[in-house]
């Protein structure tokens, strides 16, 4: 028991000592006090208590561990408050004119507030090359401030004490780029280099040579800094895998992001596998690109994202099977996903499955329903050459959509094949009058204007513009050798139907076209 008591009395007499301004009892016990409440994270309280102290004492010690328990309080302006008092109980103390400039910068964004007290700083602190650090701060607000003149005379004088410090060079050459003088910001940040291979240097000349479009030394010091600093070497191949991507160099990029993702593991991993999932479409190369997304849904399973975009990439290359499996894997985790049920549809109808896209597209829900919905339900029933319910279906669509010239100009192709030719051109020529250029409606008017014989003219004049669109269509040629075969000029008919078959040689209306004219001529 003495021995804890004499331990106490010799800790007591070191803490009278160190701060013999707190030899009170009274002030020791509330020191004390504050310091505990601290360390528990107890910041509001623990200022309260310091603010007590220094109503009777007057330190500077106390003063600092009140600023810093206000700010982490997240007291602002009151530690703003209690750094200016510091400031003018301690007219000499240059660190309290730096604090609170840093108060005024960090926490208040206030530039303007915190150069002039560095400026004071450096008044009381005595010359720039005896004060390094309050002298680069003050040149960086003096920049911010475009007080240009004033920050270059500041890092002129300090590179001129000390032309060794790779630090100054770093400073100006910032300067300079904020005036956009690159040309001596590149020097500065070159003298960095030789002087110590800095690191910051390397990526501030990197982004300058980005800025002049010289991809290949930039990528060559973002490398170098890569190799010496494994702690960022994937943030910065990560930026040179953005480099290459936006240059369009894709190849390089995917190369970059397939290395970086072999290092990485968990969310860092699936960061880079979604930029390099996106460089792969980018580059056309989907089913890459659906294997990268389908590593992803084994990184993170719950992303329900991850497997619906895995399976549209799929979807793209016509891998309809792990298409399907992504495309489930989403409605696992979200069944009620409409896009999901949609593309699901889409697969099964791409493959003659109506009965299973069908379920599909019953399940999405009603609110959901919209012309997609419509479509693909009336596709399905349109494989299945049940004309009568796909009209039933998009004539419901139609009341909701009328000006919709995707539901339109499908209507009108179903009443074409059922024979209702009133019918049909009326959708069509509601279709164009909506989309006047649209070519696919231009060829479809001018067809049945051929189909049935009258205003061949002005189907000559339709069907052309079509063709002016797209030159190489070889449906369009064929509707246009049909208007010249309806109008007897049969020559003219073979030579644009025979074209047609260039490109559509598999078509069997081609064909049977092309036969029709042949017996005409031979007449």
């Amino acid at each position: 028991m003495k021995k804890n008591l004499l331990s106490f009395f010799m800790i007591l007499s070191l803490f009278i000592y160190i701060f013999p301004a707190y030899a009170q009892q009274s002030n020791t016990s509330l020191f004390i006090q504050a310091k505990q409440l601290s360390l528990n994270g107890n910041y509001k309280e623990a200022a309260e208590v310091l603010k007590n102290i220094l109503k009777n004492e007057k330190s500077m010690y106390i003063y600092d561990f009140l600023i810093e328990n206000q700010l982490n309080a997240g007291l602002i302006d009151d530690s703003l408050e209690t750094a200016k008092q510091a400031v003018h109980n301690f007219p000499k103390e240059a660190k309290y004119l730096h604090l609170t400039a840093s108060i005024y910068k960090t926490y208040k964004n206030n530039t303007q507030a915190a150069y002039e007290y560095m400026e004071n700083c450096l008044k009381i602190a005595g010359s720039i090359a005896e004060n390094p650090d309050y002298a680069l701060n003050t040149a960086l607000l003096a920049s911010e401030l475009k007080k240009y003149k004033r920050a270059l005379e500041i890092t002129d004088e300090l590179i001129k004490k000390d032309p060794e410090n790779s630090q100054y060079y770093i400073v100006r050459a910032d300067i300079y780029s904020s005036q956009n003088k690159k040309k001596q910001a590149i020097k500065d940040l070159e003298k960095s280099i030789k002087i110590d291979n800095n690191s910051t240097a390397k990526l501030m000349l990197a982004e300058i040579y980005l800025m002049q479009n010289n991809e290949a030394k930039a990528i060559k010091l973002l490398e170098e800094v890569s190799i010496n600093n494994e702690n960022i070497s994937a943030v910065i191949e990560q930026n040179i895998g953005k480099i290459y991507t936006e240059s369009g160099n894709f190849d390089k990029a995917i190369d970059v992001y397939k290395r970086l993702a072999e290092k990485l593991y968990g969310k860092s991993k699936a960061i880079i596998l979604m930029q390099l999932g996106d460089v792969l479409n980018k580059s056309g190369r989907y089913e890459e690109a659906g294997q990268v997304f389908e590593e992803l849904t084994t990184l993170a399973p719950d992303e329900t994202i991850n497997y619906y975009i895995a399976g549209k990439f799929y979807e793209y290359t016509k891998n309809y099977d792990k298409a399907e499996k992504m495309y489930l894997g989403a409605l696992n985790l979200n069944p009620a996903y409409a896009q999901t049920l949609k593309r699901l549809a889409v697969v099964y109808l791409l493959q003659d499955r109506t009965k299973d896209a069908l379920k599909y597209i019953n399940l999405i829900d009603e609110v959901e329903r919209d012309v997609d919905y419509y479509l693909l339900k009336a596709e399905c029933y349109s494989i299945d050459k049940d004309n009568k319910t796909a009209i039933l279906i998009l004539e419901e669509a139609l009341k909701e959509n009328p000006t919709n010239t995707q539901v339109l100009s499908f209507l009108a192709s179903l009443y074409e094949e059922e024979k209702n030719i009133d019918k049909t051109l009326e959708l069509v020529k509601k279709a164009l009058e909506i989309e006047p250029e649209n070519p696919v409606f231009q060829n479809f008017l001018g067809f049945m204007y051929a189909e049935t014989g009258s205003n061949l003219d002005e189907a000559l004049v339709l069907i052309e513009k079509a063709l002016k669109q797209e030159p190489e269509n070889g449906a369009y040629l064929d509707s246009l050798g049909w208007v010249y075969y309806k109008k007897k000029d049969y020559k003219k008919a073979y030579k644009y139907i025979s074209e047609a078959l260039k490109y559509m040689p598999e078509e069997k209306e081609l064909h049977d076209h092309l036969d029709a004219v042949k017996k005409a001529m031979e007449k």
